[in-house]
């Protein structure tokens, strides 16, 4: 099969692309449709199957490029899903563990001692006194306690 094209049709690509001028040259080729090598372009072929493979194919590569996306998103939703799961059991065991704590003071009556203290600390005469004892008691540590209970009763008496 002799080609439709002349020389100059067929080497002007080439001869654009040494002159550095390739965006000069059409994507299509003159000439009738014949060389094409695509069957959707002659009319004495059964098109049907060269359509059908060409779509197969645009929707394998459509499938293929969403699928990564997909993929991501689905990843991320179990990630924030997990992280969901894991707060809330956190949640549930730091509300049982408060639950417990608060019983048990109940229990033991100690809330009240803690209440005391509390509105010690929080008045503002009886936090300075408060304080004035713990900073004595930090500085007598070392004394032994013997000789603070015979100061003590000393004390009492006078």
């Amino acid at each position: 099969m002799n080609s439709p094209y002349s020389i100059a049709q067929e080497t002007l690509a080439m001869s654009d692309r040494m002159l550095g001028i390739p965006g000069m040259t059409s994507p299509v080729r003159p000439g009738p449709n014949a060389y094409d090598q695509g069957g959707a372009s002659k009319p004495s072929v059964n098109t049907q199957p060269y359509n059908n493979e060409r779509l197969a194919q645009q929707f394998q590569q459509a499938n293929i490029e969403s699928a990564g996306p997909q993929a991501a998103a689905n990843a991320m939703g179990k990630v924030r899903s997990d992280i969901a799961a894991s707060s809330d059991s956190e949640s549930r065991a730091q509300l049982m563990l408060n639950e417990r704590m608060s019983e048990a003071l109940y229990a033991n009556q100690s809330g009240s001692a803690l209440m005391q203290m509390n509105a010690i600390m929080q008045s503002p005469e009886k936090a300075k006194g408060f304080r004035d004892g713990m900073v004595v008691a930090q500085m007598t540590a070392d004394i032994n306690p013997d000789l603070l209970d015979a100061q003590g009763q000393a004390n009492q008496y006078m």
